[in-house]
């Protein structure tokens, strides 16, 4: 990836607030994709510990470290490599095109909206009426902005996303492409006990006439608090009543989704396809993994970690590492897995020894006959 210029080492570690080692006047002119395939005149990133045992190996002019590794290579090194890597690509990142400050002539926006300073709305957005827009926020191509909604200040809504009616979002939130916040909640009731209801009752007794789902209005909100960010194609339901609640800070990626009157905590981290059932907590700080599934109702506290495709079924404490189908703790999981791998040579030794006591029966029946 070329830089916007060539820089000298002093230049780019002055950027990062990193340190020099070697000649920090050495100038590089783009960062290398992989330190192996690195050459002269790039500089390449060192964090991967497999990487940096092959760090000799490496024909770049430059290097990036952490400050715990030694080369002969001119470098730089840093406390937290990722923190430095974030401060890089901010300060090289290369123009984004968004919208002009003030209306574009294809928008729709109701008379009825207030608009703060320096807003920009791109081609094709509706706005709906009574929405309040707070100073410089960015409201990219297609978006679809609901009645009654109020956005921060310093927001980004890119392309596609859609808004609905009532909604609460802070300040400096970013909605990705095709970001969905506020669809109705998924809740149904039947007239008479459904077949579902009755198993679960244990009668057996089902019946094939027609039993009706009944929707259950959605009448409450979403509240997305300051520093958030939805990704793409991501769905935030409103709640059945009160808020569904994202709390400040928290990232949530791609295709993930989040149903009526979950609470999200303060900067927690919510990864690809992870489905968050109706009414669930989720603690500050938690971490879940891609397609993560958690149950209606469930508290997941605070500093949790729920590895990949855990499910859910049951409250978990502050700070647990949690694994698996159904999820439990991950020493417990990764023990089992371990004597799971074990079970095919468990099960050639079984049926040797097996044959063995087989031989010793024969034998020992054999010498009680000749007696």
């Amino acid at each position: 990836m070329n830089l916007p210029k060539e820089l000298s080492l002093a230049e780019i570690a002055a950027l990062i607030g990193g340190k020099t080692e070697g000649d920090a006047q050495v100038k590089v002119k783009s960062v290398a994709l992989s330190p192996l395939t690195a050459k002269e005149g790039d500089i390449a990133l060192f964090f991967d510990p497999k990487y940096i045992a092959e760090i000799t190996k490496c024909k770049a002019s430059a290097v990036l470290i952490p400050d715990s590794v030694k080369t002969d290579i001119p470098a730089i090194t840093v406390k937290r490599p990722l923190l430095a890597l974030q401060k890089m690509l901010a300060a090289i990142a290369p123009k984004r095109y968004m919208p002009e400050v003030g209306i574009h002539p294809s928008a729709i926006v109701d008379a009825t909206c207030e608009l703060g300073k320096d807003v920009a709305i791109g081609a094709n957005v509706v706005i709906g009426p009574k929405t309040k827009i707070g100073d410089r926020t960015k409201i990219m191509a297609n978006v679809t902005i609901g009645g009654e909604v109020e956005i921060g200040l310093d927001c980004l809504f890119h392309p596609g996303c859609m808004i609905a009616d009532y909604i609460k979002i802070g300040n400096r939130v970013i909605m990705q492409q095709g970001a969905s916040i506020g669809a109705d909640g998924f809740s149904y009731v039947t007239e008479r006990p459904s077949n579902m209801e009755l198993r679960i009752a244990g009668i057996k007794e089902l019946s094939d006439e027609p039993n009706p789902l009944l929707k259950i209005s959605n009448i409450g909100t979403v509240i997305i608090e300051d520093d958030v960010e939805v990704g793409s194609n991501a769905t935030i339901d409103r709640a059945t009543m009160g808020a569904t609640i994202i709390g400040k800070g928290t990232k949530i990626d791609n295709l993930v989704m989040i149903a009526h009157n979950v609470r999200v905590g303060r900067e927690a981290l919510i990864v690809s396809q992870t489905g968050i059932a109706g009414s669930s907590v989720i603690g500050d700080r938690a971490v879940l993994a891609g397609q993560v599934g958690i149950k209606d109702h469930i508290n997941v506290g605070k500093d949790a970690i729920l590895e990949g495709k855990a499910a859910v079924m049951k409250d978990i404490a502050d700070q647990e590492v949690m694994c698996g189908v159904p999820a439990q703790p991950a020493r417990d999981f990764f023990n089992q897995v371990a004597h799971v791998r074990k079970l095919p040579k468990m099960l050639t030794d079984f049926r040797a020894l097996q044959k063995k006591v087989d031989s010793l029966e024969k034998a020992l029946n054999e010498k009680q006959l000749v007696r």
